[in-house]
């Protein structure tokens, strides 16, 4: 067996309250479960709690001081299980997650990813994914994607196509890419629609292999988002979740109970409905996307505006230095945007 980190008894207990996984529902050692069945449904119950409680966001490269990604699993669980509503860009959320899933015994490895681009073909090793084995079949699981990605473990079955956030679907397919030389050679390819009409075209979103990816491999992808100044991540703050039916839409940002009750939100109640959504922060907008609809949007007016919002809609609280990070940076409020739509 690897030589890997793993989280003990009491940091699980710690995670599992991140998450608001009720304590009824809290599995320490998936050997202990009866058969796979149940293995699954916990591994689809922990990836709900994970995807809503743990946000896709890129917030350390602007709101800090010092801008370093730090993707070692104990330094991943201070600021994301210590530090209320922080989550991470994919290998950070990732790799943690990973760390979380082997800790619980399950039978999991990460794969890196190549992101599809808009003009057809894939980037370089930029993202990373996991793939969970049940009964000998893997699922496919992604909590640092965005509102595009997963919802709930994917099997890797050619075709099958799996709801993401209902009307969205999604599936992979085993493929060659098009770009390469050695046409014999296959690869995963995760794919998206934004509803199930017969037709509609399926897009790429990444693509990935069957090998496995090392901590030391996370480790080197890590340093191409921050030291590529094409990458968005550069021009853009962003944070996503995933939202579940029984959340309260806030429709006036400005409400004081909501302010209030936005604090580490959704809650354990909330998280007892299905995921129906998403909320994003795509620099200074925030929409929040509910079966394919948005039902509101706030356009930021101020920086203000947008570390309320963060708390609000993420239970994410900057402290006053690092608030002060991003004062006369191009990703201030008030510097010009670059465009990107989510």
């Amino acid at each position: 067996m690897a030589n890997r980190p793993r989280y003990t008894l009491e940091q699980l207990e710690q995670y599992f309250d991140r998450i608001c996984l009720p304590q009824a529902k809290r599995i320490f050692d998936v050997s202990t479960l009866a058969n796979d069945d149940q293995k699954l449904r916990f591994l689809n119950l922990l990836q709900k709690h994970q995807l809503c409680k743990v946000p896709w966001e890129n917030l350390t490269q602007h709101y800090s001081w010092h801008r370093t990604v730090n993707v070692q699993p104990q330094h991943l669980f201070t600021k994301i299980v210590r530090n209320a509503g922080r989550g991470g860009y994919c290998m950070e959320a990732n790799h943690f997650f990973h760390t979380v899933l082997l800790s619980l015994g399950f039978d999991v490895y990460m794969a890196g990813a190549r992101i599809h681009r808009a003009g057809g073909e894939y980037g370089g090793w930029t993202h990373v994914v996991n793939l969970v084995r049940i009964a000998g079949v893997r699922y496919l699981l992604d909590g640092g994607f965005g509102p595009q990605g997963p919802a709930r473990p994917v099997p890797l079955e050619h075709g099958v196509v799996s709801t993401q956030v209902a009307p969205a679907q999604c599936r992979v397919v085993f493929e060659a890419l098009k770009q390469n030389l050695d046409q014999t050679q296959r690869v995963w390819v995760y794919e998206y629609r934004i509803d199930r009409t017969e037709g509609r075209e399926w897009t790429a979103m990444y693509c990935f292999t069957d090998l496995e990816f090392t901590p030391a491999d996370v480790e080197s992808m890590n340093f191409a988002p921050w030291l590529n100044k094409k990458s968005f991540f550069s021009h853009r703050v962003v944070a996503v979740r995933f939202t579940t039916s029984k959340e309260v839409s806030r429709e006036d940002a400005n409400d004081a109970g909501a302010r209030n009750h936005g604090v580490g939100y959704p809650d354990e109640q909330a998280m007892e409905g299905e995921i129906d959504g998403s909320v994003s922060i795509n620099q200074d907008v925030l929409k929040w996307r509910r079966n394919g609809e948005v039902v509101f949007e706030w356009k930021f007016a101020s920086e203000d505006e947008r570390v309320r919002a963060l708390e609000m809609y993420f239970g994410i609280t900057l402290s006053e230095q690092d608030r002060e990070a991003i004062q006369g940076t191009t990703t201030a409020i008030a510097a010009a945007n670059i465009g990107l739509s989510f």
